[in-house]
């Protein structure tokens, strides 16, 4: 805004999993502005309460979505409640509310003492799968995670069956990784599971609301952080490599026998060579 008056806003970009935002004022009016959603998999999302859970988050603020997106929220800039910060907060939170209701309605099974055979089937990204179900004791969300290259296969396998340092007692109750078949598919082709068994004896996660509000957010994060661990984890085993075979080749060409010869003297004047 430039001297309390709203600008013209007109932004498009995307984020992680084919996401699409588009940020605009509707019709031209400066003093709305519409923030849009596109997710391809929004369908899916609408199949375990999504539409609900928005509405009684998002309230009065929800509006019919744009025209190719899925959720569209108007705000008026000459109406903004006193809580503006939290509204903002909201705002950005749009993506990770839609896949709330997931986690949301298999977290109030598993509190409920429900194990329900069905599971939450997500296609997230493309040939990568996400899935939630709920047992008696915790509920389980498997990421599908493709390896298209041979190196990341050996690299995700070794990384993923590492024991965290420092992890024990309750904290190595509260998860664990492996590379698997993924639910109903194989690890042909470079194709596991990464399982995340969440219960409440995990460290951040000492209550049923902060376990509702924390595995969104964070289950979001994970794969994207994992494929950027794994090109870390990749550069510093090349890094490692190189410093070896420079180590390597000093060795040998000081052991070759026709090496050039360095005359060196003491500090008694007696002379030496050196390769």
């Amino acid at each position: 805004m430039t001297n309390n008056k709203p600008d013209t806003v007109e932004v498009t970009f995307a984020d992680f999993d084919g996401v699409l935002y588009h940020i605009s004022n509707p019709n031209g009016d400066k003093t709305k502005v519409m923030i849009s959603i596109s997710l391809k998999f929004y369908k899916e999302l609408q199949d375990h309460g999504a539409d609900e859970l928005l509405k009684r988050v998002y309230g009065t603020y929800l509006t019919s979505p744009e025209a190719g997106y899925n959720v569209s929220l108007l705000i008026d800039l000459e109406n903004i409640p006193a809580n503006r910060e939290e509204l903002v907060h909201q705002a950005g939170m749009l993506k990770r509310n839609c896949f709330a209701s997931v986690f949301e309605k298999y977290f109030n099974f598993q509190a409920d003492g429900k194990e329900v055979e069905s599971r939450a089937v997500i296609h997230y990204r493309e040939d990568e799968t996400l899935y939630v179900e709920a047992k008696k004791d915790r509920v389980t969300v498997v990421f599908s995670t493709v390896f298209k290259d041979d190196d990341d296969v050996v690299i995700g396998k070794v990384f993923m069956q590492v024991q965290p340092a420092g992890v024990g007692g309750a904290t190595a109750r509260g998860g664990w990784w492996g590379l698997q078949p993924t639910v109903g598919g194989s690890t042909a082709c470079g194709v596991g599971g990464l399982s995340l068994p969440l219960t409440h004896s995990l460290p951040l996660t000492h209550s049923l609301p902060l376990t509702h509000s924390l595995s969104p957010t964070l289950c979001l994060s994970l794969s994207d952080n994992l494929s950027h661990t794994l090109s870390l984890s990749q550069a510093y085993i090349h890094t490692r490599m190189r410093a070896k075979t420079s180590d390597f080749l000093k060795v040998l060409n000081r052991a070759r026998p026709d090496a050039e010869k360095k005359e060196m003297k003491t500090m008694s004047g007696k002379t030496f060579s050196v390769r």
